[in-house]
Protein backbone atom coordinates (compact mmCIF):
# COMPACT_ATOMS: atom_id res chain seq x y z
CA UNK A 1 0.00 0.00 0.00
CA UNK A 2 1.28 3.47 -0.91
CA UNK A 3 2.33 5.70 1.96
CA UNK A 4 1.65 9.44 1.79
CA UNK A 5 4.81 11.18 0.61
CA UNK A 6 4.15 14.85 1.18
CA UNK A 7 4.69 15.60 -2.50
CA UNK A 8 4.01 19.29 -3.26
CA UNK A 9 4.57 21.98 -5.89
CA UNK A 10 5.39 25.66 -6.10
CA UNK A 11 4.81 27.99 -9.08
CA UNK A 12 7.90 29.55 -10.61
CA UNK A 13 8.77 33.05 -9.38
CA UNK A 14 6.92 35.90 -11.07
CA UNK A 15 10.11 37.14 -12.74
CA UNK A 16 10.36 33.76 -14.50
CA UNK A 17 6.67 33.34 -15.33
CA UNK A 18 6.13 36.99 -16.34
CA UNK A 19 2.80 36.94 -18.22
CA UNK A 20 3.29 33.45 -19.67
CA UNK A 21 0.97 31.77 -17.08
CA UNK A 22 3.41 28.84 -17.21
CA UNK A 23 5.61 26.94 -14.82
CA UNK A 24 5.87 25.16 -11.47
CA UNK A 25 8.36 22.89 -9.72
CA UNK A 26 7.32 19.57 -8.21
CA UNK A 27 8.89 19.03 -4.80
CA UNK A 28 9.60 15.39 -3.98
CA UNK A 29 9.96 14.47 -0.29
CA UNK A 30 13.53 14.00 1.04
CA UNK A 31 13.11 10.23 1.25
CA UNK A 32 12.36 10.04 -2.49
CA UNK A 33 15.31 11.40 -4.53
CA UNK A 34 14.00 9.71 -7.71
CA UNK A 35 10.24 9.67 -8.21
CA UNK A 36 8.84 6.29 -7.14
CA UNK A 37 5.37 5.70 -8.54
CA UNK A 38 4.78 2.76 -6.21
CA UNK A 39 4.96 5.11 -3.22
CA UNK A 40 2.58 7.74 -4.61
CA UNK A 41 -0.91 7.90 -3.15
CA UNK A 42 -4.14 8.96 -4.85
CA UNK A 43 -3.65 12.31 -3.11
CA UNK A 44 -0.16 12.62 -4.62
CA UNK A 45 -1.64 11.94 -8.05
CA UNK A 46 -4.08 14.79 -7.56
CA UNK A 47 -1.26 17.13 -6.52
CA UNK A 48 0.60 16.24 -9.71
CA UNK A 49 -2.51 16.80 -11.81
CA UNK A 50 -3.27 20.10 -10.12
CA UNK A 51 0.30 21.31 -10.60
CA UNK A 52 0.26 20.50 -14.31
CA UNK A 53 -3.23 21.60 -15.31
CA UNK A 54 -2.90 24.88 -13.41
CA UNK A 55 0.61 25.70 -14.65
CA UNK A 56 0.87 23.80 -17.97
CA UNK A 57 4.59 23.00 -17.54
CA UNK A 58 6.15 21.42 -14.44
CA UNK A 59 9.67 20.26 -13.66
CA UNK A 60 11.05 17.62 -11.31
CA UNK A 61 14.74 18.24 -10.71
CA UNK A 62 17.63 15.82 -10.16
CA UNK A 63 16.15 12.73 -11.78
CA UNK A 64 19.36 11.29 -13.19
CA UNK A 65 19.02 7.53 -13.21
CA UNK A 66 15.25 7.38 -13.64
CA UNK A 67 14.26 4.17 -15.39
CA UNK A 68 12.78 4.86 -18.85
CA UNK A 69 9.94 2.43 -18.20
CA UNK A 70 8.72 4.72 -15.39
CA UNK A 71 8.09 7.64 -17.72
CA UNK A 72 5.09 6.21 -19.65
CA UNK A 73 3.55 5.17 -16.33
CA UNK A 74 4.01 8.71 -15.03
CA UNK A 75 2.26 10.06 -18.14
CA UNK A 76 -0.77 7.89 -17.42
CA UNK A 77 -1.32 9.69 -14.11
CA UNK A 78 -2.41 12.66 -16.23
CA UNK A 79 -4.23 10.66 -18.89
CA UNK A 80 -5.35 7.17 -17.83
CA UNK A 81 -6.65 6.62 -21.36
CA UNK A 82 -3.19 7.07 -22.91
CA UNK A 83 -2.21 4.25 -25.22
CA UNK A 84 1.16 2.55 -25.10
CA UNK A 85 1.92 3.85 -28.58
CA UNK A 86 4.24 6.77 -29.26
CA UNK A 87 2.01 9.43 -30.82
CA UNK A 88 4.23 9.79 -33.89
CA UNK A 89 3.73 6.11 -34.74
CA UNK A 90 6.29 3.55 -35.79
CA UNK A 91 7.40 5.03 -39.11
CA UNK A 92 7.21 8.81 -38.67
CA UNK A 93 10.89 9.26 -37.93
CA UNK A 94 12.07 6.91 -40.68
CA UNK A 95 9.69 7.70 -43.56
CA UNK A 96 11.51 10.28 -45.75
CA UNK A 97 8.13 11.71 -46.83
CA UNK A 98 7.45 12.86 -43.27
CA UNK A 99 9.02 16.09 -41.98
CA UNK A 100 9.63 14.36 -38.63
CA UNK A 101 12.17 12.11 -40.33
CA UNK A 102 14.58 15.05 -40.19
CA UNK A 103 15.08 14.24 -36.52
CA UNK A 104 16.42 10.73 -37.28
CA UNK A 105 15.34 9.87 -33.74
CA UNK A 106 15.43 6.45 -32.16
CA UNK A 107 13.37 4.74 -29.49
CA UNK A 108 14.43 3.09 -26.25
CA UNK A 109 13.90 -0.66 -26.84
CA UNK A 110 12.54 -1.51 -23.38
CA UNK A 111 10.37 1.60 -23.39
CA UNK A 112 9.27 2.09 -27.03
CA UNK A 113 6.94 4.91 -25.97
CA UNK A 114 10.10 6.93 -25.20
CA UNK A 115 11.95 8.54 -28.10
CA UNK A 116 15.46 9.99 -28.22
CA UNK A 117 15.65 13.55 -29.54
CA UNK A 118 18.24 16.28 -29.58
CA UNK A 119 20.95 18.01 -31.55
CA UNK A 120 24.43 16.87 -32.40
CA UNK A 121 25.93 13.55 -33.37
CA UNK A 122 25.53 10.51 -31.12
CA UNK A 123 25.76 6.80 -31.79
CA UNK A 124 22.83 6.00 -34.10
CA UNK A 125 21.60 9.59 -33.90
CA UNK A 126 22.16 12.85 -35.70
CA UNK A 127 19.93 15.92 -35.90
CA UNK A 128 19.78 19.56 -37.02
CA UNK A 129 16.98 22.01 -36.30
CA UNK A 130 18.00 25.15 -38.26
CA UNK A 131 16.51 24.47 -41.67
CA UNK A 132 12.77 25.19 -41.39
CA UNK A 133 12.65 28.99 -41.74
CA UNK A 134 11.84 30.78 -45.00
CA UNK A 135 14.53 33.37 -44.14
CA UNK A 136 17.18 31.69 -41.95
CA UNK A 137 19.32 33.72 -39.57
CA UNK A 138 22.47 34.95 -41.27
CA UNK A 139 25.84 33.54 -40.26
CA UNK A 140 26.73 36.92 -38.75
CA UNK A 141 23.56 36.91 -36.66
CA UNK A 142 24.23 33.35 -35.51
CA UNK A 143 27.73 34.34 -34.47
CA UNK A 144 26.22 37.16 -32.42
CA UNK A 145 24.39 34.51 -30.40
CA UNK A 146 20.83 34.76 -31.74
CA UNK A 147 18.39 31.90 -32.10
CA UNK A 148 14.71 31.40 -32.96
CA UNK A 149 11.90 29.00 -32.21
CA UNK A 150 12.08 26.25 -34.82
CA UNK A 151 8.40 25.39 -35.23
CA UNK A 152 5.61 25.86 -32.67
CA UNK A 153 3.59 22.69 -32.39
CA UNK A 154 1.81 20.22 -30.18
CA UNK A 155 2.86 16.58 -30.21
CA UNK A 156 0.47 14.75 -32.52
CA UNK A 157 0.55 13.53 -36.14
CA UNK A 158 -2.96 14.90 -36.91
CA UNK A 159 -3.74 11.57 -38.54
CA UNK A 160 -5.02 8.23 -37.15
CA UNK A 161 -4.03 9.06 -33.56
CA UNK A 162 -5.34 11.61 -31.07
CA UNK A 163 -3.02 14.09 -29.33
CA UNK A 164 -1.74 12.97 -25.95
CA UNK A 165 -2.71 14.93 -22.86
CA UNK A 166 0.94 15.27 -21.82
CA UNK A 167 4.47 14.99 -23.10
CA UNK A 168 7.36 14.17 -20.77
CA UNK A 169 10.95 15.20 -21.50
CA UNK A 170 14.02 14.04 -19.57
CA UNK A 171 17.36 15.77 -19.97
CA UNK A 172 20.31 13.42 -20.48
CA UNK A 173 22.90 15.85 -21.84
CA UNK A 174 22.75 19.62 -22.25
CA UNK A 175 24.91 21.74 -24.58
CA UNK A 176 27.89 23.47 -22.98
CA UNK A 177 27.30 26.58 -25.06
CA UNK A 178 26.87 30.22 -23.94
CA UNK A 179 23.37 31.62 -23.57
CA UNK A 180 21.67 32.78 -26.75
CA UNK A 181 19.10 35.48 -27.54
CA UNK A 182 15.71 35.65 -29.23
CA UNK A 183 14.73 38.96 -30.78
CA UNK A 184 10.99 39.69 -30.89
CA UNK A 185 9.08 41.88 -33.39
CA UNK A 186 8.96 44.85 -30.97
CA UNK A 187 12.76 44.80 -30.66
CA UNK A 188 12.75 43.19 -27.22
CA UNK A 189 15.35 40.51 -26.66
CA UNK A 190 15.08 37.50 -24.37
CA UNK A 191 18.13 35.63 -23.12
CA UNK A 192 17.64 31.86 -23.18
CA UNK A 193 19.85 28.90 -22.43
CA UNK A 194 21.32 27.28 -25.52
CA UNK A 195 18.99 24.44 -26.46
CA UNK A 196 16.09 25.73 -24.35
CA UNK A 197 12.62 24.33 -25.01
CA UNK A 198 10.16 27.22 -25.40
CA UNK A 199 6.46 27.21 -24.52
CA UNK A 200 3.45 29.48 -24.75
CA UNK A 201 0.06 28.97 -23.15
CA UNK A 202 -3.09 28.50 -25.20
CA UNK A 203 -4.99 30.18 -22.36
CA UNK A 204 -2.81 33.28 -22.61
CA UNK A 205 -3.19 33.24 -26.40
CA UNK A 206 -6.99 33.19 -26.02
CA UNK A 207 -6.88 36.07 -23.53
CA UNK A 208 -5.06 38.21 -26.11
CA UNK A 209 -7.89 37.93 -28.66
CA UNK A 210 -10.53 40.61 -29.07
CA UNK A 211 -14.08 39.78 -27.98
CA UNK A 212 -15.08 39.26 -31.61
CA UNK A 213 -12.11 36.98 -32.27
CA UNK A 214 -12.88 34.97 -29.16
CA UNK A 215 -16.43 34.42 -30.37
CA UNK A 216 -15.16 33.29 -33.77
CA UNK A 217 -12.66 30.90 -32.16
CA UNK A 218 -15.21 29.45 -29.73
CA UNK A 219 -17.50 28.57 -32.64
CA UNK A 220 -14.87 27.19 -35.02
CA UNK A 221 -13.55 23.72 -35.82
CA UNK A 222 -10.12 23.22 -37.37
CA UNK A 223 -9.54 20.52 -39.98
CA UNK A 224 -5.88 19.64 -40.41
CA UNK A 225 -4.17 18.69 -43.63
CA UNK A 226 -4.29 15.00 -44.59
CA UNK A 227 -0.98 13.40 -43.63
CA UNK A 228 -0.15 16.87 -42.30
CA UNK A 229 3.61 16.52 -41.92
CA UNK A 230 3.99 14.99 -45.35
CA UNK A 231 1.82 17.81 -46.70
CA UNK A 232 4.22 20.49 -45.39
CA UNK A 233 7.38 18.46 -45.94
CA UNK A 234 8.87 20.98 -48.38
CA UNK A 235 7.45 24.15 -46.81
CA UNK A 236 9.30 26.78 -44.79
CA UNK A 237 8.07 28.69 -41.75
CA UNK A 238 7.84 32.33 -40.80
CA UNK A 239 10.62 33.84 -38.68
CA UNK A 240 8.60 33.28 -35.50
CA UNK A 241 7.89 29.61 -36.35
CA UNK A 242 4.11 30.10 -36.09
CA UNK A 243 2.97 29.74 -39.69
CA UNK A 244 3.96 29.03 -43.28
CA UNK A 245 4.02 32.43 -44.99
CA UNK A 246 4.03 31.30 -48.62
CA UNK A 247 1.85 28.85 -50.51
CA UNK A 248 2.89 26.49 -53.28
CA UNK A 249 5.38 23.98 -51.89
CA UNK A 250 2.78 21.71 -50.30
CA UNK A 251 2.69 18.09 -51.38
CA UNK A 252 -0.37 17.44 -53.51
CA UNK A 253 -2.97 15.30 -51.72
CA UNK A 254 -2.76 12.67 -54.45
CA UNK A 255 1.00 12.34 -53.84
CA UNK A 256 0.69 11.71 -50.10
CA UNK A 257 0.83 8.32 -48.44
CA UNK A 258 -2.47 6.48 -48.59
CA UNK A 259 -5.03 8.37 -46.51
CA UNK A 260 -8.76 8.73 -45.88
CA UNK A 261 -10.78 11.65 -44.52
CA UNK A 262 -12.10 9.59 -41.63
CA UNK A 263 -8.56 9.43 -40.18
CA UNK A 264 -7.76 13.13 -40.64
CA UNK A 265 -7.68 15.20 -37.44
CA UNK A 266 -10.45 17.70 -36.79
CA UNK A 267 -10.44 19.53 -33.47
CA UNK A 268 -12.16 22.51 -31.87
CA UNK A 269 -10.16 25.73 -32.09
CA UNK A 270 -10.62 26.28 -28.34
CA UNK A 271 -10.08 23.38 -25.91
CA UNK A 272 -11.25 22.63 -22.38
CA UNK A 273 -8.80 22.08 -19.52
CA UNK A 274 -9.47 18.83 -17.55
CA UNK A 275 -9.19 20.55 -14.15
CA UNK A 276 -10.07 24.13 -15.03
CA UNK A 277 -13.23 24.01 -17.15
CA UNK A 278 -13.76 27.77 -16.95
CA UNK A 279 -10.49 28.63 -18.74
CA UNK A 280 -10.45 28.38 -22.56
CA UNK A 281 -7.31 27.33 -24.44
CA UNK A 282 -6.66 28.38 -28.04
CA UNK A 283 -4.93 25.27 -29.40
CA UNK A 284 -4.06 25.38 -33.10
CA UNK A 285 -1.03 24.20 -35.06
CA UNK A 286 -0.69 27.08 -37.50
CA UNK A 287 1.56 25.27 -39.99
CA UNK A 288 -0.72 22.26 -40.48
CA UNK A 289 -4.17 23.90 -40.70
CA UNK A 290 -6.26 23.12 -43.78
CA UNK A 291 -9.88 24.18 -43.30
CA UNK A 292 -12.03 26.11 -40.81
CA UNK A 293 -15.72 25.42 -40.19
CA UNK A 294 -17.50 28.21 -38.32
CA UNK A 295 -20.98 28.44 -36.87
CA UNK A 296 -22.75 31.76 -36.33
CA UNK A 297 -24.16 31.45 -32.78
CA UNK A 298 -26.99 33.89 -33.56
CA UNK A 299 -28.33 32.26 -36.70
CA UNK A 300 -26.88 28.76 -36.52
CA UNK A 301 -25.57 29.16 -40.07
CA UNK A 302 -22.37 27.27 -40.83
CA UNK A 303 -19.66 28.56 -43.17
CA UNK A 304 -16.52 26.84 -44.42
CA UNK A 305 -13.18 28.48 -45.17
CA UNK A 306 -11.17 26.03 -47.26
CA UNK A 307 -8.62 28.31 -48.91
CA UNK A 308 -5.44 27.19 -47.13
CA UNK A 309 -3.73 30.57 -47.51
CA UNK A 310 -6.71 32.33 -45.93
CA UNK A 311 -6.98 29.72 -43.18
CA UNK A 312 -3.31 30.21 -42.29
CA UNK A 313 -3.76 33.97 -42.33
CA UNK A 314 -6.69 33.84 -39.90
CA UNK A 315 -4.92 31.50 -37.48
CA UNK A 316 -1.69 33.49 -37.66
CA UNK A 317 -3.60 36.68 -36.96
CA UNK A 318 -4.89 35.05 -33.77
CA UNK A 319 -1.56 33.62 -32.63
CA UNK A 320 1.08 36.16 -33.60
CA UNK A 321 0.43 38.49 -30.66
CA UNK A 322 1.45 35.74 -28.21
CA UNK A 323 4.94 36.00 -29.65
CA UNK A 324 6.37 38.45 -27.15
CA UNK A 325 9.18 37.98 -24.64
CA UNK A 326 6.93 38.19 -21.60
CA UNK A 327 4.56 35.48 -22.92
CA UNK A 328 7.22 32.87 -23.70
CA UNK A 329 8.66 30.50 -21.11
CA UNK A 330 11.97 28.99 -22.26
CA UNK A 331 13.04 26.10 -20.05
CA UNK A 332 16.68 26.29 -19.01
CA UNK A 333 17.64 22.63 -18.95
CA UNK A 334 19.68 21.09 -16.14
CA UNK A 335 20.84 17.52 -16.65
CA UNK A 336 18.44 15.22 -14.84
CA UNK A 337 15.37 17.44 -15.28
CA UNK A 338 12.05 15.74 -15.93
CA UNK A 339 9.69 18.24 -17.55
CA UNK A 340 6.02 17.39 -17.96
CA UNK A 341 3.98 19.67 -20.17
CA UNK A 342 0.28 19.84 -20.95
CA UNK A 343 0.33 19.01 -24.65
CA UNK A 344 -3.28 20.13 -24.97
CA UNK A 345 -2.63 23.44 -23.20
CA UNK A 346 0.63 24.76 -24.62
CA UNK A 347 2.46 25.01 -27.89
CA UNK A 348 6.18 24.31 -27.75
CA UNK A 349 9.29 24.62 -29.86
CA UNK A 350 12.94 23.74 -29.68
CA UNK A 351 15.43 26.61 -29.88
CA UNK A 352 19.17 26.83 -30.17
CA UNK A 353 21.73 27.14 -32.93
CA UNK A 354 24.08 24.40 -31.73
CA UNK A 355 25.50 22.67 -34.77
CA UNK A 356 28.59 24.90 -35.05
CA UNK A 357 29.65 24.31 -31.44
CA UNK A 358 31.92 21.42 -30.49
CA UNK A 359 30.08 21.18 -27.15
CA UNK A 360 26.65 21.64 -28.70
CA UNK A 361 25.26 18.18 -28.00
CA UNK A 362 21.74 18.11 -26.59
CA UNK A 363 20.06 14.81 -25.78
CA UNK A 364 16.58 14.27 -24.32
CA UNK A 365 14.20 11.41 -23.81
CA UNK A 366 10.69 12.19 -24.99
CA UNK A 367 7.51 10.34 -24.09
CA UNK A 368 4.39 11.36 -25.95
CA UNK A 369 1.60 8.81 -26.24
CA UNK A 370 -1.65 9.03 -28.15
CA UNK A 371 -4.79 9.41 -26.08
CA UNK A 372 -8.03 7.52 -26.50
CA UNK A 373 -9.99 10.62 -25.45
CA UNK A 374 -10.38 13.46 -27.98
CA UNK A 375 -9.85 17.11 -27.03
CA UNK A 376 -13.10 18.60 -25.76
CA UNK A 377 -14.48 21.87 -27.13
CA UNK A 378 -14.69 24.70 -24.63
CA UNK A 379 -18.10 25.57 -26.08
CA UNK A 380 -20.18 22.52 -26.98
CA UNK A 381 -22.42 24.19 -29.56
CA UNK A 382 -24.91 22.16 -31.63
CA UNK A 383 -23.19 20.18 -34.35
CA UNK A 384 -19.66 20.62 -33.00
CA UNK A 385 -17.36 17.76 -33.92
CA UNK A 386 -15.88 16.36 -30.70
CA UNK A 387 -14.73 13.00 -32.13
CA UNK A 388 -11.22 14.14 -32.99
CA UNK A 389 -11.51 13.11 -36.65
CA UNK A 390 -13.34 14.32 -39.75
CA UNK A 391 -16.87 12.95 -39.93
CA UNK A 392 -17.53 11.20 -43.23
Amino acid sequence: MAIATGLSFAPFPSEVRQTSAIGAEIKLPPQMPIIDLDLLTASDHEVLRQALFENQVVVIRNQKGIDPTVIPKLAKIFDPSATDTHSAGKNAVSDPRNILSAYKAGRIPRAPQVGIIGSGKFQNYEGDHTLFHESPLSQETLEEGYTRPYRWHMDTPFYERLPGEVTILHSIQIPKVPDQKIKFPDGTEKTVAAGATAFFSGARAFDLLTTEEQEFALNTTVTYAPQAYEYIRHCKSSEDGLTIPTFGRETKPEDLSEWSWGQVAEHPMVWRNPMNPSRPFLQVHGCCVYKLTTRDPKTGNVSVINDVEKVRSIVYGFQKRIYAAENIYAHRWIEGDVVIFHNRGVMHSITGQLQSHAEGKRLLWQCTMSSQTPPQPFRAYPGVNDTGFVRV
